[in-house]
């Protein structure tokens, strides 16, 4: 997985993924798949141990015992003062090799913004399909290279079993910074606490407003307080809205040009040129690389927008430093299930909030 700066790690994508709930629910026509994912579910669950017990020893790596200490003090934030659901995820650490690394397939029509999807039990009709093995994730995807559409496939940041099993920290995701560690821990409870079925979108970008606001909040006036930390939270926010604008806007432009229908070479040469503008436009943003839509590829594009969807929307609930506690209650209680959550979130008003 992907480390660097907070900006840059976000490019590499979780999953909220009933793992637990594929393993439990029976005859969704998919046995081997199922019974793999049940497998290496199976391996990280084992492997966990609790946390206290490893701050308990004396030769923790000085590193690893700053992420624990964030990561518990990060639940209890969640717990008190944020609203999630928390239950026993992240009390407990499970060691990960390359086998324990999710790996995202998605795929996308390429004359059109339509992502290629697949349902589950529970979670509904989702863009992605996560393995365990990155062969297995790319035979998948050359399958539905020749067929014709855009495939990407990535390795996940973190992956959640929304609450069915205590999810770990996994050594993967604490190896990023420390407002990453807690962004990250942040986002994946609030999918816990807050999943609506066949709505990726809403649910990622939800969870990533729970996740950088949670902590700007940690970092600024929290039990995190740290100036420094503070200031790179705030900037990671900063740039991931922007991310946002430039991707919606570039989706704009690429709806229009598809609803044009023109001939194949010449609706290439456009999304190619537009592809391009937006990855600099990403550059100059510090939101991003070029790279990451150059050369263009829509599942790979509607892949980053489920994180980025109508962020403003969110935002408008906490708007600058105000306490995001409220904000995400409210988002909770009004997104139930019935119509589109992102009309329902714009639907509230300031006084929606709780007190």
């Amino acid at each position: 997985m992907a480390r660097g700066s907070v900006v840059l790690r976000r490019r590499a994508p979780r999953l909220a993924f009933l793992i637990g709930v594929l393993v439990v629910v029976a005859g969704c026509g998919q046995p081997l798949y199922v019974a793999r994912l049940g497998w290496e579910e199976a391996r990280i669950l084992w492997r966990r141990e609790p946390i206290p017990d490893l701050l308990a020893r004396s030769d923790l790596d000085p590193a690893l015992r700053e992420r624990f200490e964030l990561v518990l003090a990060a639940r209890a934030f969640a717990d008190e003062r944020l609203g999630f659901r928390v239950g026993q995820s992240y009390g407990t650490f499970a060691e990960v090799d390359d086998r324990g690394v999710v790996h995202v397939l998605q795929a996308a029509r390429r004359d059109r913004l339509e992502s290629h999807t697949w349902w589950y039990p529970v979670a509904g009709r989702v863009p992605y399909r996560g393995f365990f093995d990155v062969a297995d994730a790319e035979a998948a995807g050359d399958r539905l290279a020749a067929r014709g559409l855009d495939v990407d496939v990535r390795p996940a940041i973190a992956f959640s079993t929304l609450g069915w099993f205590a999810d770990p920290l996994l050594s993967s995701t604490a190896e990023a910074s420390p407002e990453g560690v807690v962004e990250t821990v942040l986002h994946e409870l609030f999918h816990a606490t807050l999943y609506v079925p066949g709505e990726p979108a809403f649910n990622e970008s939800a969870a990533t407003f729970a996740g950088h606001r949670g902590a700007v909040a940690f970092f600024c006036d929290g039990p995190g307080a740290d100036p420094a930390r503070c200031a790179r939270a705030r900037e990671a926010w900063r740039a991931t809205q922007a991310r946002g604008v430039v991707l919606g806007r570039l989706a704009a432009k690429l709806r229009r040009l598809y609803a044009a229908d023109p001939p194949e070479a010449e609706r290439e040469r456009v999304r190619a040129r537009l592809a391009l503008r937006a990855g600099r436009a990403l550059e100059a943003q510090r939101a991003g690389r070029a790279t990451e839509l150059v050369p263009p590829n829509n599942a790979r594009l509607l892949g980053a927008l489920l994180y980025v969807t109508d962020l403003d929307a969110f935002e408008a609930l906490a708007p600058g430093e105000s306490d995001p506690g409220p904000a995400l209650r409210a988002l909770v209680a009004a997104a139930n299930g019935k119509g589109d959550p992102f009309a329902q979130v714009r639907a509230l008003s300031p006084d929606d909030l709780p007190g």
